[in-house]
């Protein structure tokens, strides 16, 4: 009996012991985080112990409530032993949220600008998210007045006009702006978000604003007078405070969050944003900061004396044909002298690095006596003499032969083709095909076969390429003059040309912005005005026009590639 009873106690003893064991090992399992991003497994309880940071601060330039998810999720998967704190809101300054990032108050920081991002990036900050995930990578910014404004261009613009502009570290309602608006002299009104920006054009308290074209592109009552080149978004950052291992664990954490807080948060994996060109911007805008007070009005967005613009007419794209006659070195600078039309002298200043760049200029030498087209770049006189400073490889184009390149001579249009081929007369009544240089429509029907097709692929290649063939056919009239820029010969004999009005509208520009036609970068290096098409199309893009809002449209020329080889099997 009694040794009975000691069994009893026993069982009793290791049953307990084995009812603790299991609720010991429950408490270790890792937090289970439903999330339909990639499936990296929530942080364990083991992890958590290694994070050495006691505290996170997000900081913010949106209302707190967006983050809040964030912030209740961090807290669930590193516990009580780490305080989660948001310190932001829409209201904080660009230039207060660069003194947190340098003063290393931020641990995770959601700087939005791109100029921000870069300030993050110059102090110690490491790559962890892109934001704005379901955005285009890149949006322009842009200068607008009220819809009724004298004002049509950057041109009108004088000293006495005033201008609302972000603050110091807004990429695109200042950094961007005040580049655009080099050897301007202008009233300046500053620090404002975008909606105030808008609200002091509109009342007449400011002639023009600076701002992200998204933010006003809608507005009926605000006209667009600029554009700017694209600009690359904001990404997120974590501190240098955090030891390596802790960024580790977080960025792992934020990219494995649930998809509603990664939406409210705005941000989500990615490749980190190139910021190269937006540096030059940069540098460029500094230097005016450097040498006039923002503080005191009129400023001049230029440094020394004012360069002289040369006039342009509004809306047309700027070209200067002329043979190269001369060439110095200065410094990392090379300079041309360029003889142009009537024996008119310009002075060419191109970056060495950049004159490494372009097509068929494999020296300074070897492009003496060549005939060369400058493109997109304003003439400024100083001294006395006319210079054209080169600032992309695109701008500077060598001539292999003038004749078929002059965009001087006029051709008749005889038929239009499809939405990017058209039949024209040259002066000598002889008959030309051309190809549309830069772009690609979709294709036409070509055949009674195509015309009745029930292939879904088919009928949606046709449907795109009439309707591109449609515009351009109430662009381009049966007997209108245009000018050709040839750059090449297709394959089928056809002259590839860039296409331009008698006003000198650029007929490929406006199919891509109007989301009817792609930009065929295959052949992008025999386009001289890449950048424009290029612009165009990522505006169209933006804005999800036509073939832009249709899922189910295929390229042309990945149409073209299955059909050929459909028919080869």
């Amino acid at each position: 009996m009694f040794h009975s009873k000691n069994i009893q106690i026993y069982i009793n003893f290791f049953t307990i012991i084995g009812v603790l064991a299991l609720f010991s090992c429950s408490s270790r399992e890792p937090i289970k985080v439903t999330s339909t991003a990639s499936p990296i497994s929530s942080i364990s309880k083991t992890e958590e112990q290694k994070l050495k940071a006691t505290t996170l601060t997000i900081g913010i330039l949106s209302p707190p409530k967006y983050y809040q998810g964030l912030a209740n999720y961090l807290k669930q998967q590193f516990g009580n032993k780490v305080q989660i704190v948001i310190d932001g809101d829409e209201k904080l300054s660009y230039e207060e949220a660069r003194k947190r990032m340098i003063n290393k108050e931020w641990d995770i920081a959601f700087p939005q600008s791109p100029m921000l991002s870069i300030a993050a990036k110059n102090n110690g900050y490491s790559y962890a998210a892109r934001m704005f995930p379901d955005s285009p990578p890149y949006y322009q910014a842009t200068l607008f007045t009220k819809a009724n404004s004298p004002i049509k261009s950057i041109s009108d613009l004088k000293p006495t006009h005033t201008i609302a502009m972000g603050d110091f570290n807004s990429a695109s309602s200042f950094y961007v702006a005040a580049y655009d608006l080099y050897g301007k002299t202008l009233k300046v009104n500053m620090g404002h978000k975008s909606s105030k920006i808008k609200e002091l054009v509109k009342t007449g308290k400011a002639d023009v604003g600076a701002a992200a074209y998204i933010a006003v592109k809608n507005d009926e009552n605000l006209r667009i007078i600029h554009l700017s080149k694209l600009i690359p978004g904001g990404n997120v950052y974590l501190s240098p405070k955090l030891s390596e291992s802790d960024r580790q664990i977080i960025t792992k954490i934020l990219l494995n969050a649930p998809a509603d807080i990664r939406k409210d948060a705005n941000y989500g994996a990615g490749q980190e944003h190139d910021y190269s060109q937006l540096l030059k911007i940069s540098e460029r805008t500094e230097k005016i900061l450097e040498c006039n007070p923002f503080a005191k009005n009129p400023v001049d967005f230029f440094c020394g004396n004012k360069p002289k613009i040369m006039p342009d007419t509004p809306g047309k794209i700027l070209e200067i044909l002329g043979k190269i006659n001369g060439w110095t070195k200065k410094g990392e600078f090379e300079s041309f002298k360029l003889l142009g039309d009537k024996n008119k002298v310009y002075e060419v200043i191109i970056p060495e690095k950049i004159f490494n760049q372009i097509p068929d200029a494999p020296n300074s030498i070897s492009i003496q006596g060549q005939n060369v087209k400058i493109i997109n770049v304003t003439p400024q006189e100083q001294g006395g003499i006319i210079q054209l400073k080169v600032t992309e490889p695109n701008q500077f184009i060598v001539l292999k032969d003038i004749s078929q390149s002059s965009t001087d001579s006029n051709y008749q249009v005889k038929q239009i083709d499809d939405g990017d081929t058209i039949t024209v007369n040259d002066t000598s009544n002889q008959e030309i095909r051309v190809r549309f240089a830069c772009i690609d429509t979709a294709e036409t029907p070509k055949s009674d076969a195509d015309k009745n097709t029930d292939n879904p692929a088919d009928k949606n290649q046709f449907l795109w390429g009439n309707r591109a063939k449609e515009r351009l056919e109430s662009i381009i009239k049966v007997g209108d003059q245009v000018k050709l820029n040839i750059v090449d010969t297709d394959r089928y004999g056809r002259k590839v040309a860039e296409v331009r009005l008698g006003d000198g509208t650029f007929v490929q520009q406006i199919l891509v912005k109007e989301g009817l036609a792609m930009v065929y970068r295959q052949y992008l290096k025999n386009c001289a005005s890449a950048d424009i098409v290029e612009q165009a199309e990522a505006e169209a893009k933006q804005q999800r026009l036509n073939i832009w809002a249709d899922s189910q449209f295929t390229a042309p020329w990945d149409w073209r590639s299955r059909k050929r080889a459909a028919k080869k099997s």
